[in-house]
């Protein structure tokens, strides 16, 4: 009868068994075990991971960096808190300044961001831009908006009026992933 061959879950090929083998480490007979020295321990800093499952391989190499959140996370939302702090501080309502910021916060926060915190990246702008046009605005001239009806027209007109902001803000992270896609690719070729 003729042998047949396959290959192993762990990538060598073997005879194909009989029996199908259990997932697990093999047990040996006692007086086997003892006679075998134990394995060496992985030497270097780098962790082999070949024979690792392919679950636990995607799972290393898809945990994103801790050290640029917090500064993705700043450039998101306080950029365009100072630029509508400061677009309100020198004068009524909020314009290019506040604009600008907003803007080049999504744009870095895209470009520190790994690609699993792209999620958070690119819907950020409008409730980040709507909450700084709303606070600027009721900090500003908090008189003008006394009453649910004054509340009601304003937030509206703030969403109206920063929908363009917002809708640039999103264009600029958009481009950003785009272009940090497209190097990466590149880079991966050679």
């Amino acid at each position: 009868m003729a042998e047949e061959w396959a290959e192993r879950p762990d990538g060598d090929i073997a005879p194909w068994p009989d029996r199908p083998e259990r997932p697990g480490p093999r047990r040996q007979p006692a007086a086997h075990a003892a006679a075998q020295p134990p394995a060496p321990a992985p030497t270097g800093s780098r962790r082999r991971t070949e024979g690792a499952p392919a679950s636990r391989r995607r799972n290393a190499r898809a945990a994103p960096p801790a050290r640029h959140r917090v500064p993705a996370l700043l450039l998101a939302v306080a950029l365009p808190l100072a630029g509508a702090l400061a677009d309100e501080l020198t004068g009524p309502g909020l314009g290019l300044v506040f604009a600008c910021c907003a803007v080049l916060g999504t744009a870095g926060a895209a470009a520190l961001a790994s690609r699993a915190g792209w999620w958070w990246v690119l819907p950020a702008p409008p409730p980040v831009v709507l909450a700084a046009w709303a606070g600027a605005e009721l900090l500003g001239d908090s008189s003008k908006y006394q009453g649910s009806k004054a509340l009601a027209t304003g937030s509206v007109r703030w969403l109206v009026h920063g929908f363009p902001v917002m809708a640039e803000s999103i264009g600029a992270a958009l481009a950003v992933i785009l272009i940090r896609l497209v190097l990466q690719k590149r880079n991966r070729r050679g």
